[in-house]
């Protein structure tokens, strides 16, 4: 690439994040109250220490880079938070995958995965959050204890058995 097209003397301070995804007007992606939570408690948090964090350096380009990068996360959080409806997971365990639902599976290969469905905005595969927009998710919802779903995945059709469904 040409030097004229670089600029050396600025670096690029921008933020890498994940936006939400934009839905339609009027349309809201689902999630769990304790996804919501976390939320609403990140953006207090950001707006009180993160504000104070702010204050208290006193390099101008850190600050300024760090407000930026501040800012950004505040927007992306407003903008989720706006985009999303709580939605109470199921009050009884009745054995069928809701949204919600926390369910462990017996796949075909003999392991054992313990996942829960959740909203988008809260996924987490780590810490098994599996977001109900996911292939194996899909194939989840309305499953029931005992059942067997097939789940189409990179690497050819697997089979789980839905072994427990809890509610919470």
């Amino acid at each position: 690439m040409s030097k004229a097209f670089t600029s050396e003397e600025t670096e690029d301070t921008s933020v890498a994040g994940r936006p939400p995804k934009r839905v339609a007007r009027g349309q809201e992606r689902p999630i769990t109250p304790e996804g919501h939570r976390a939320l609403v408690d990140e953006l207090e948090a950001l707006e009180s220490t993160g504000r104070a964090a702010l204050r208290a350096m006193t390099v101008e380009h850190e600050r300024e880079q760090a407000k930026r990068q501040l800012e950004t996360r505040l927007a992306m959080i407003d903008a989720t938070l706006e985009s999303v409806r709580v939605v109470q997971p199921p009050e009884q365990d009745d054995g069928v995958v809701r949204f919600g639902s926390v369910v462990t599976l017996a796949w075909a290969d003999g392991r054992e995965q313990t996942v829960r469905l959740v909203g988008p905005d809260e996924a987490d595969v780590k810490h098994g959050k599996l977001s109900i927009e996911s292939p194996l998710a899909r194939a989840l919802l309305d499953a029931k204890e005992g059942s067997t779903v097939e789940v189409e995945r990179p690497r050819g059709v697997e089979e789980a058995t839905v072994t427990r469904v809890r509610s919470r």
